[in-house]
């Protein structure tokens, strides 16, 4: 029940049903206090414009992604002794593979998770479940399939009861502290790496963080100022992440 009623008011906070609630309170208010509620309608629609413009979405992600990249020589003397990637989302049926498989931020995951291996040898722990139930195989053993069918890869642990970045770090936890790890190499995207972090360090994981994906837009031009879908989307999750670790802040820690 919680973790509906945290989407449907995440659906309210993040664009663009915030731009929409915020003209309907707009609207409201007009029909009694003229100037404000206009004034609240237009701050919609240039909140809307801005927040879609590539300079503000490009720029606010590069201040958030502040976790630098694995240095690759540094996976010599690592410490770690496994690596965790976390579950991205789900392909629901897709059509060319007859059923479910991983998202694609989710084989991004998979991908770095793999080359890391490649590098240190450290066996892997995929986590992730079912989000709202179904007679659906989890996210981890999605993703354990695809490593070792698609990328060669060898998986150890495939915890798949977790929902959230914070039960995907309570019960992985459960998992390796059983062999006595708590010492880990971390992968997730570099815009839900600061939550993941907090939530692995917070369950008792020493963390190494391997944030990969990267926004690496460079350069400004006429595009940099034409608003776009695109740009909307990147910033709406930005906010989502935002969101959540204030959420996790007042809620778990």
């Amino acid at each position: 029940m919680e973790l509906l009623f945290t989407h449907i008011v995440r659906a309210f906070l993040l664009p663009p049903g915030f731009f929409f609630a915020l003209l309907l309170l707009g609207v409201i208010v007009r029909l009694r206090f003229y100037r404000t509620g206009k004034a609240i309608s237009y701050a919609a629609v240039v909140l809307l414009l801005l927040l879609s413009l590539p300079i503000v979405s490009n720029s606010l992600l590069n201040w958030y992604e502040d976790v630098p990249a694995l240095a690759p020589a540094s996976l010599k003397e690592t410490q770690a002794k496994a690596i965790v990637i976390l579950g991205g989302g789900r392909y629901f049926d897709a059509p060319e593979y007859q059923g479910d498989t991983v998202s694609r931020p989710a084989l991004e995951r998979l991908r770095y998770g793999a080359w890391l291996q490649r590098k240190c040898k450290l066996p892997i722990l995929v986590t992730g479940g079912v989000v709202f139930g179904g007679n659906r195989p989890s996210e981890a053993q999605l993703m354990q399939e695809v490593l070792e069918k698609d990328f060669l890869a060898v998986v150890r642990w495939v915890e798949k009861d977790s929902r959230t970045t914070y039960e995907n770090a309570i019960d992985s936890r459960k998992l390796l502290e059983k062999d006595g790890i708590t010492h880990i190499i971390l992968v997730t995207h570099a815009l839900h790496m600061p939550r993941a972090q907090e939530a692995f360090a917070k369950a008792g994981f020493k963390v190494i963080p391997a944030p990969m994906g990267y926004d690496t837009a460079r350069g400004i031009s006429i595009l940099s100022f034409l608003p776009n879908a695109y740009s909307l989307n990147n910033t709406a999750d930005l906010m989502n992440e935002m969101i959540g670790r204030l959420w996790y802040h007042l809620r778990y820690y």
